[in-house]
């Protein structure tokens, strides 16, 4: 049998980080980096509390340890919320950059990239929408409607148009039938017309898009408003976990602490 070489996937790397921080935390000794920060916070209490005796003495290193150990809970917090608001980021990016990757992939089909069967390919995001119909409509409006022009369009909206756009599809399409291959001109009398037609379309259409642009930015606003991402649920449940049970931890040594003063001066 081969060595383990450790987890290969995302999730299994993120379970063995998590392991990792579980048996930092929970180690129940001082580390060599901690050393420093265990000094002083053992002279403070030693000031505070003024102990007595071994038995206080050993209440004031597990009262030093614990606070030690909170300081890594409140680290591991800081790294899952600073982890969880990336992981929140690169996802954003992902799906706010999948639909112009799906329209360069259209454009280009010799890339050969196929999607599964019974996916849609989505319509560009309408910033560019937006940006793509400018030109389109430009065009048009240049050197009148043209059949590449219906092609441009199926690139834009894959399989999600909206009803402008499928209604300027309609027209294009009437003008790709009656498009003569032998001189590349229109054939119809009324293409003038049509083309005023899917200008108006196109002018509704880019419209419509800077509208769901206002949308989709107020959407995602209150999201980003601040930077505070929850982590998923298993890894901060953990945490507040181990939060709850140091502060336990932390009252029992101070109670026990009291007890034994009641006890020091009972006997005196």
């Amino acid at each position: 049998m081969g060595n383990s070489t450790g987890p290969r996937t995302p999730r299994g790397k993120a379970r063995s980080s998590q392991n990792a921080a579980k048996h930092w935390i929970e180690s129940g000794r001082i580390l060599p980096e901690e050393q420093e920060d265990a000094a002083i916070l053992r002279s403070g209490f030693v000031g505070d509390f003024k102990p007595q005796g071994l038995i206080e003495q050993e209440v004031i290193d597990d009262l030093t340890l614990n606070r030690l150990i909170k300081r890594r809970i409140d680290i591991a917090f800081t790294r899952e919320f600073s982890r969880a608001n990336i992981d929140k980021t690169i996802k954003w990016l992902e799906n706010h950059e999948r639909p112009l990757s799906e329209y360069w992939v259209r454009k280009a089909k010799t890339l050969g990239i196929n999607r599964p069967e019974g996916q849609q390919a989505e319509r560009l995001r309408p910033d560019a929408c937006i940006a793509t119909l400018e030109v389109l409509e430009r065009r048009i409006g240049e050197r009148g409607p043209q059949p590449e022009d219906l092609v441009a369009l199926r690139d834009i909206y894959g399989d999600q148009p909206t009803g402008f756009a499928a209604s300027a599809m309609f027209l294009l399409l009437r003008v790709a039938e009656q498009w003569t291959v032998e001189n590349n001109t229109p054939q119809d009398a009324a293409q003038e017309d049509r083309k005023k037609q899917i200008l108006a379309l196109l002018r509704k259409e880019i419209e419509l898009q800077k509208s769901r642009e206002v949308l989709e930015k107020a959407a995602h606003a209150p999201e980003f408003a601040s930077h505070i991402q929850e982590p998923p649920r298993p890894e901060l449940e953990t945490l507040l976990r181990y939060r709850a049970a140091n502060t336990r931890e932390f009252k029992d040594l101070l109670d026990c602490f009291e007890r034994l003063r009641h006890l020091r001066e009972s006997a005196a």
